[in-house]
């Protein structure tokens, strides 16, 4: 896997829109605090263009995605959201440019399909962290946690040890082991839904001898359970060395579950519950406000025993 120079005091950040159309508030939030740190923030003047619920055209967002990966004084790339849009442009983009020009991806959601899409067919290690809107941009910042984990990992700084502890301080929600057991492998997934969304492609997820890692948002059991049937038969969860469900966030303004429906917890045990690989669940990453970065395409590991995620190489290249 190809791993990207770790980000330094002084480089260019480029902000781009490959899905949603962005919040300029956030944005520009999030550029002040960037600047303030002491990076330098380059984004075009169209970057808050919208076609429908989409930052712009097809050929417009991957336009951008792209002219920024050619860029050499380019470091690190982050996108603004999620949203919708980033599986539209997969069959636009050079992969073998991409891969001859390795620097930091990150973001989470919809940008999974660009994660999964950059690990597979560019070798690129990419990063699952908040972005600009949601954590840079939001109106108090990044969580201490989120903050620790994003800033220690992409600049490959000591304070990021490789280790996550599953009782991780000031997480309220203690990640639990379903299966126990230790395991190893590649770090693939993210959002599940976009997931599920690339099956049947030449972008879907390759699973086997992974650690498959899965959250969500906004969506009620029934359709998650939708989801992981599909994985299920697909064999996708076959032949994975273990996984990691993280959280699985509620909207405030969705409608409370029938008392008579499976909860979301059910779901999960009445598909992983019997596998014989390490399962946890309650992973502090996903749409909530502890949102801990993680390094897609990294050996990791599970180890219930020490209850402890371990990241078992450095995904920066110093």
């Amino acid at each position: 896997m190809q791993k990207p120079p770790a980000l330094l005091v002084g480089d260019t950040i480029a902000f781009c829109a490959p899905s949603g159309f962005l919040d300029s508030v956030r944005m520009s939030l999030a550029k002040t605090r960037l600047e303030e740190k002491g990076f330098y923030i380059v984004h075009e003047d169209s970057i808050y263009r919208r076609w429908g619920y989409l930052a712009g055209t097809d050929a417009q967002r991957a336009s951008e995605l792209m002219s920024y990966f050619k860029d050499k004084s380019v470091r690190a790339i982050f996108p603004g959201t999620g949203g919708y849009g980033s599986t539209r442009i997969l069959s636009m983009l050079d992969y073998d440019i991409i891969k001859s020009n390795p620097k930091i991806f990150i973001g989470f959601s919809d940008i999974t399909a660009l994660h999964i899409a950059f690990n597979q067919l560019a070798n690129l290690i990419t990063f699952h962290t908040p972005n600009p809107m949601y954590g840079l941009g939001s109106k108090k910042g990044l969580d201490p946690i989120s903050e620790l984990y994003f800033w220690s990992l992409l600049m490959n700084s000591n304070d990021y040890n490789y280790e996550i502890p599953f009782d991780l301080y000031g997480d309220s929600l203690k990640v639990q082991t379903m299966v126990p057991g230790i395991a190893s492998g590649k770090l693939v997934g993210g959002n599940l839904s976009l997931i599920c969304s690339t099956m049947g492609s030449v972008y879907e997820a390759k699973t086997m001898g992974s650690i498959l890692f899965i959250e969500d948002v906004g969506e009620a059991p029934y359709r998650i359970d939708r989801y992981l049937s599909e994985l299920k038969l697909a064999g996708k969860l076959d032949l994975v060395n273990g996984i990691i469900i993280g959280r699985f966030s509620r909207r405030e303004t969705e409608a409370p579950d029938r008392s008579t429906d499976f909860q979301m917890h059910q779901v999960f045990q009445q598909y992983f519950s019997k596998m014989k690989v390490p399962v946890i669940f309650n992973f502090p990453s996903g749409h909530g406000s502890k949102n801990v970065s993680l390094p897609l395409g990294c050996i990791v590991e599970i180890n219930t025993d020490d209850e402890i995620f371990k990241v078992l190489e450095s995904p920066i290249k110093n």
